[in-house]
């Protein structure tokens, strides 16, 4: 009897562990897709705005207004984007349909965003690009490849190793 448990408990075990690392897989493959570009209304304008990754290599930052780590990371995208602007353009990508318009201006302003700011009305951008929590910060080289993504709030210096990353100088 010992030992038909402890077989279950073994099977069980190598069954979970290989659809966890299969989940993975599939997740870190589904971020690999190669971009072109995408296409969202700006905030300020309303206008249009294509990113073209080919253009320069670009940092997405998908956000809400009301996600208090989005609020604690915009001052450090802000600084970053002012320290890497002539290398690395940056976005950012207001999931709008989980959000209020009059609350994502109020953001903008409170933060002092310079970068241009897209709404994502439909959720489709936030959701392609994993759309598993806010921040959402996606690294996008000119060749279109995500080379990193990072989810959640963390130090300035930490971001910024990703926006060297990108660049190559690491």
């Amino acid at each position: 009897m010992n030992k038909i448990v402890k077989i279950t408990t073994g099977t069980i075990i190598v069954a979970a562990f290989s659809l966890m690392v299969y989940l993975g897989y599939s997740y870190l493959n589904k971020l690999k897709t190669e971009l072109s570009s995408i296409a969202l209304s700006e905030l300020s304008t309303g206008e249009e705005v294509a990113v073209d990754f080919a253009e320069k290599p670009t940092v997405l930052s998908i956000f809400t207004s009301w996600c208090p780590y989005c609020n604690e990371d915009a001052p450090k995208m802000v600084a970053l984007h002012e320290k890497y602007k002539d290398k690395i353009n940056v976005y950012g990508i207001n999931v709008t349909n989980r959000d209020e318009l009059s609350e994502v201006k109020n953001y903008v302003e409170q933060h002092q965003i310079t970068y241009p700011v897209l709404l994502d009305k439909t959720g489709d951008v936030y959701k392609y690009y994993g759309g598993d929590g806010f921040p959402a910060l996606c690294f996008v080289n000119t060749d279109g490849e995500i080379i990193d993504y990072i989810i959640g709030s963390l130090d300035q210096d930490e971001i910024e190793a990703s926006f060297k990353k990108l660049l190559g100088e690491t």
